[in-house]
């Protein structure tokens, strides 16, 4: 077990090493930095997540506006099957989920368990996981922009 702080230490390391990866292994084929809080459509995000035993890549609706948040969902399924292929059938779609703080977005996402961010032995196939549905996530995300504007 670690203390808190010894936790929260092998968190920063976690997500700095991640983001120094990633970077270099995106640079060598022509791309920059990940979308995620920049996609350039209010109210969509893409995340990465990491809990205790579970990992996620989401797209994420954040819209606070629930009128809004649903034109956005039903303009996002009639790319559903877009999506779907693209990650092989490994996405889930929820209409309602609730963050944390009681927010209630939109979230499509593929998970993996029995990984974490505590076992530095887990990172590298937690690394591989994140790049590789990221990428295809966001490739999908690029290219139908302007149907989620």
């Amino acid at each position: 077990m670690y203390s808190r702080e010894e936790a929260k230490l092998l968190k920063q390391e976690f997500w700095t090493t991640f983001g120094q990866w990633s970077l270099r292994k995106r640079k060598s084929i022509g791309k920059g930095r990940w979308l995620l809080n920049r996609t350039g459509v209010k109210g969509f995000r893409l995340k990465f997540e990491a809990g205790k035993k579970v990992i996620c890549v989401c797209l994420e609706i954040i819209d606070n506006d629930e009128a809004m948040r649903k034109i956005h969902y039903e303009k996002l399924l009639t790319l559903k099957e877009l999506f779907n292929e693209a990650m092989n059938g490994e996405l889930f779609w929820e209409k309602e989920h609730y963050t944390s703080s009681n927010s209630n977005i939109v979230r499509v996402y593929t998970y993996k368990e029995g990984l974490t961010i505590n076992n530095k032995s887990h990172w590298p196939e937690i690394f591989s996981f994140f790049y590789d549905r990221m990428n295809k996530l966001e490739t999908v995300f690029e290219t139908y922009r302007e149907i989620l504007e």
